[in-house]
């Protein structure tokens, strides 16, 4: 049963739904995190970790990543809030379209709502290797264990010059472009320390068409679902936006 949070969260994204599918038809593009680099990843679970070992395990295997801007397009390199989304892959062969048993996990640079705008000014915009990702609001995993998951990049301590774009291909050709997905657990009498649960080895980019390319985050092959009032009001903001999008 869902919880009354959800239920102002749904009822809240009904509410956005209209000014998503707008923004999304005048820009012709999505709303948020219009532009931006897919890569192949793949994913090593690291399950040295009591209490994590089932979740870790059920990660491994082949990724599609997307790396972004929520805001500005053309390049810009202006304050701005970048996100990740990774979508777990049953199959190695990467499309746009997802497939039964797939996982989306998304993820950006704002630890919570209530941190948007000085999360703006903070996200290092020059470099996305150089950035944590957050999933801002809690997931379930099948069997009712509650946990928050992030990103975290290894800080290079001479980031190569460029673009940010021209930054991450230098890790990718010198095979340091690294994800780790960590988990911190929500349960009564677990200690409040993040647990690192698998690396996401960046290999090369991809292209895939970005009109047909939608990351969906509830679709949770993999049993680890979306809850909270942040992540019910997504559907309809998401679909929203989608709507503009095929208008055009």
């Amino acid at each position: 049963m869902d919880s009354w949070t959800e239920w102002v969260g749904r009822t809240v994204g009904r509410l956005w739904e209209p000014p998503f599918k707008a923004v999304a038809a005048q820009r012709q593009a999505r709303s948020l995190h219009a532009e931006g680099i897919c890569l192949r990843a793949e994913v090593l679970p690291q399950l040295n970790e009591p209490g994590f070992q089932d979740v870790a395990a059920r990660l491994a295997g082949p990724a599609l990543v997307r790396l972004s801007t929520a805001t500005w397009r053309g390049g810009k390199e202006w304050p701005d809030i970048l996100g990740a989304a990774v979508r777990l892959l049953r199959e190695p062969r990467i499309t746009e379209q997802a497939h039964p048993g797939d996982q989306d996990l998304l993820f950006s640079t704002m630890r919570h709502m209530w941190t948007l705008l000085p999360a703006m000014f903070t996200t290092q915009v020059h470099d996305w290797l150089e950035n944590d990702y957050f999933g801002i609001a809690p997931f379930e995993v099948d069997g009712g264990a509650r946990l928050m998951l992030r990103l975290t990049t290894p800080r290079r301590s001479a980031p190569a010059r460029g673009t940010r774009v021209e930054r991450l291909r230098h890790a990718l050709t010198a095979g340091t472009a690294l994800l780790t997905l960590e988990a911190r657990s929500l349960e009564a009498g677990r200690p409040p320390t993040w647990t690192p649960l698998a690396d996401l080895f960046l290999r090369e980019e991809v292209t895939l068409d970005p009109e047909r390319l939608r990351f969906n985050p509830f679709l949770t092959g993999l049993g680890i679902r979306p809850t909270g009032f942040l992540h019910a009001m997504r559907p309809s903001a998401y679909r929203g936006s989608q709507e503009g999008r095929s208008e055009h």
